[in-house]
């Protein structure tokens, strides 16, 4: 069995179209979910544990905290982690020059890397919304792109260091030594970091076990996990102190006696760079105090500037800028050619410092290769080529509807490829367009729900009239006969799960709990048919929605019937669905939704059904609830619209699953 573990796993969409991939005999094993919100834990446990008989294990943390990696490791212990799944926002991600919103969201990709470089994954795969294509006119995408392909190998690294710097010193010219040499410096540093990173994290793992090992009090142990955390955080590298504190030395000493500029002019440079040997601990404030901000949800605050203001001043880059700034301002005011040249050699220092480590990498390399014999060349290249550690061309963009969804969702992802294994280019579509799954096919046998009630049972006789005429279809989708597939309804209501891997899987079960602390099996609901339930839409509300249908679209109703009452609504987004088409992008409220044949919105059962989750999934926890408890209760819609839709995950793992060694 191939391995794979799920991040920000929500519902788990994801989850779900991994488990139904099978290419020969390979296929995947599910070993851990993670997502910071409980009753995610519990459509899990429902689903993977009680249902299918998993030995699956969740975890209900936040990936931004300071012992996540420690906890994860713990939970996955020896096993190997070949594949990792997820989508981490990145619609805010840190540019350079563009303000942060001083969200979380905002560092949860870098976070989300931090796992990939612990556990070296063959294949990580990262869903995004489309939208970030073009997010900062496509800066954010390149971003993501440029942090995937700098991952490194450490190891390799350490080969790379010890056979360049025999080659600068017997080939490189004194003119581009010293570049050479601030690159190796740069090399080092970021060796001895990550190394220290490990030992510190091995050793954090070793006291807490310890700890664990010992009787102590919930208090005691608390206490005593928070100051090693605080320990963890606090990590000196020695190299980056003694290599600023050297530049320091030749800055102070290029202006020794030095009357044309100012002591404070020179201070401004000399300052900077001191306070680049803090940039672990500022990174550690600027963290605390986002989530200080977070948690008391001071982004909506009016004074938002001033908090933004507040992170922005700990940033490496609103630091490296003053220091740019300062050798900008002491270059314009002196002429003197050798103090020009240090100030050049302190700032192409500090440049190379602060670039990617594949750009350092590709830096050096340039300046060997123009003296470098074949043989050695040869020699560069193959153990450069070892370093990165993933490979990555460019996103690929999906079209849900592509791989039997009956959707037009469309989403990025990033395929990071590491480098023993086949480099993934492309996701090969299930259907072809004129075969696409529209909406009429795929909740039909839904129709009839009465408003206000809840339907467990299937309604035989509807089923009865509907299903003849819809086309046969393999389990991902393809138009074939009936003795080779069945009808979308058919496989929705059977499953796609192989029955083989799943013999004993029990009944669809409900609970409305929303911590899986609180389970209690007396709780417990079999349903044949679970979350199908209609809210108790007032008469204004489905007469507006008999005017959107009537119309097929929003707008047109409302500007044509705007002296009726029931269009008189402070709601924008609403969408007609059309039978014979794929529905828009499903989103977290099911009142956005107008059916195609009846006057209402949509169950969480027939947006699951757009999404492609099979009907014995069952979300768990509440149908919907008010705005701010969304955030920590995260009701059956929300799971929902923000799924990855399995059908198009399936697809995905099923194009790893062919090229994974």
């Amino acid at each position: 069995m191939i391995t794979f573990i799920d991040l920000f796993a929500g519902a788990g969409g994801f989850s779900e179209g991994f488990l139904q991939a099978e290419v020969g005999d390979k296929y995947f094993d599910f070993l851990l979910a993670n997502d910071i919100n409980p009753t995610c834990e519990v459509t899990h446990r429902m689903r993977y544990n009680y249902q299918l008989g998993l030995a699956t294990k969740f975890l209900t943390k936040d990936i931004t905290d300071s012992d996540f990696l420690e906890t994860l490791k713990e939970q996955i212990g020896t096993q190997d982690v070949d594949v990792i799944v997820g989508g981490p926002p990145c619609q805010s991600f840190s540019l350079a020059g563009v303000r942060k919103t001083n969200d979380k969201k905002d560092d949860l990709f870098s976070y989300y890397l931090q796992v990939i470089k612990m556990l070296r994954p063959k294949y990580f795969v990262m869903e995004n919304v489309y939208g970030i294509i073009t997010k900062y006119n496509g800066k954010i995408k390149e971003r993501i792109l440029q942090e995937i392909n700098g991952i490194i190998d450490v190891k390799e690294l350490e080969k790379y260091i010890a056979f360049t710097k025999n080659l600068i010193q017997y080939y490189v010219f004194e003119d581009e030594q010293k570049t050479a040499n601030y690159c190796i410096k740069k090399l080092e540093i970021i060796l001895e970091k990550e190394k220290q990173e490990s030992y510190v994290s091995d050793k954090y793992m070793s006291c807490i076990k310890k700890l664990q090992n010992n009787e102590l009090t919930s208090e005691e142990y608390e206490f005593i996990k928070t100051a090693l955390l605080k320990e963890k955080k606090n990590t000196s590298h020695n190299l980056l102190d003694n290599y600023l504190d050297k530049l320091i030395d030749i800055w102070v000493d290029v202006f020794r006696n030095n009357k044309v500029i100012s002591e404070k002019d020179r201070n401004i440079v000399r300052e900077s760079l001191a306070l680049m040997k803090q940039s672990e601990n500022l990174y550690n404030q600027k963290m605390e105090l986002k989530k200080s901000i977070n948690d008391a949800h001071l982004t909506n605050s009016p004074s938002k500037c001033q908090f933004d203001a507040a992170v922005e001043a700990l940033e490496n880059d609103t630091i490296i800028q003053i220091f740019n700034d300062g050798c900008k301002t002491v270059y314009e005011k002196i002429e003197d050619q050798k103090i020009r040249k240090v100030i050049l050699e302190v700032k192409l220092a500090i440049d190379i410092l602060y670039e990617l480590t594949i750009d350092t990498i590709e830096r050096l390399n340039s300046i060997l290769y123009k003296h470098l014999s074949i043989k050695n060349s040869s020699k560069l290249e193959k153990i450069s080529n070892k370093i990165r550690l993933y490979n990555i061309k460019s996103e690929q963009i999906l079209l849900a509807s592509d791989y039997g969804v009956p959707q037009d969702r469309r989403r990025v992802i990033f395929i990071g490829c590491r480098n023993d294994q086949p480099l993934i280019t492309n996701i090969p579509a299930t259907v072809d367009p004129d075969e696409r799954v529209t909406v009429e096919e795929a909740i039909d046998d839904l129709r009839g729900i009465k408003n206000g009630s809840m339907q467990t049972e299937y309604n035989s006789e509807v089923y009865t009239k509907v299903i003849l005429g819809k086309p046969f279809r393999t389990v991902d989708g393809k138009i074939t006969d009936i003795n080779h597939g069945k009808s979308y309804i058919d496989w929705s209501r059977t499953g796609r799960l192989s029955t083989n891997r799943f013999p004993n899987k029990k009944c669809p079960t409900y609970t409305n709990i929303n911590f899986w602390a609180d389970a209690n099996e007396k709780d417990y609901k079999e349903y044949k048919l679970a979350n199908h339930q209609m809210s108790n839409q007032s008469e204004i509300v489905r007469q507006r929605y008999k005017l959107m249908r009537e119309c097929g679209d929003f707008d047109i109703a409302k500007e044509k019937y705007a002296n009726e009452p029931s269009m008189k609504t402070d709601k924008r987004d609403y969408h007609c669905l059309h039978a014979d088409e794929q529905s828009p992008t499903i989103m977290t409220l099911g009142d956005d939704f107008c059916h195609y044949a009846e006057n209402r919105s949509l169950t969480v059962r027939e947006m699951a059904r757009l999404q492609s989750f099979d009907d014995d999934f069952v979300f768990q926890g509440k149908r919907t609830t008010g705005g701010g408890r969304r955030k920590f209760e995260t009701p059956q819609y929300t799971q929902v619209g923000n799924a990855v839709p399995p059908l198009m995950a399936r697809a995905i793992a099923e194009e790893i699953l062919k090229n994974i060694r």
